[in-house]
């Protein structure tokens, strides 16, 4: 059921953003301050990351920057490494025409495999200060199980939220660089990345937060969830 419902409630925001297409967007706050990078999950657009972005420019007073993961296509269907890669070179773009001392970036489901990818393997703690994801399958989620079944041929990045898939297991192993951290929220009541899905293993330099009552969707939209990054970029 739980399965079932979260797809009833993810469908509505594919559909929407296939229809409507996404440009990335800068929030217009001055560039004085170390930039936040936004990255949105599977099958969506980075508009679903309005209300945070806003949320963070309001309260931290730096740039904040929605990327959009999708390439040419308006959602989120390919491969986590490339799209890891895309990112990083839009970093290094920001990095280029601005001065800043590091970047944080926080990643909303698949969004946040990105930014372990990208910090782990790409920037290794050059750039990157802090990763925050939300709801994201660190160790997978078995609702990819039904993304297979539906997108498999399509999309390679439903196949690297398999529980056990090489790319989990490829960061699961790598270290998180020192002078930087990753920080994963989960939730006991998303049905879609269960919070022991949404767990980081216990290595240095990254840890595990946990709240209550909040879907998978929730994490884009409710107040607790923004205070948990606020706090963590603060």
């Amino acid at each position: 059921m739980q399965t079932r419902s979260a797809l009833a409630t993810l469908l509505p925001a594919l559909v929407g953003a296939l229809v409507r297409g996404e440009a990335p967007a800068r929030e217009r706050v001055p560039l004085d301050a170390p930039p936040i990078v936004l990255l949105h999950g599977f099958g969506t657009s980075s508009r679903v990351l309005a209300p945070l972005a806003r949320h963070l420019c309001r309260e931290l007073r730096r740039p904040v920057v929605r990327c959009s993961l999708g390439g040419a296509l308006p959602v989120h269907l390919g491969d986590v490494r490339r799209t890891a890669r895309r990112v990083h070179e839009e970093i290094e773009r920001l990095a280029a025409c601005s001065r800043f001392d590091y970047v944080d970036v926080v990643g909303h489901s698949l969004g946040g495999l990105v930014a372990a990818y990208l910090l782990k393997r790409l920037d290794r703690g050059r750039r990157i200060r802090r990763v925050v994801t939300l709801g994201t399958p660190h160790r997978g989620t078995p609702f990819s199980l039904v993304g297979v079944l539906l997108l498999g041929l399509v999309s390679r990045a439903v196949w690297q939220m398999v529980p056990g898939a090489p790319l989990l297991r490829e960061l699961a192993a790598l270290p998180v660089p020192e002078g930087s951290e990753l920080l994963a929220l989960g939730s006991d009541a998303d049905g879609v990345v269960p919070q022991a899905f949404a767990s980081l293993l216990p290595a240095p330099r990254q840890s595990n937060s946990r709240v209550s009552d909040l879907g998978h969707v929730d994490f884009l939209v409710s107040r607790r969830s923004f205070r948990f990054v606020e706090a963590a970029l603060a």
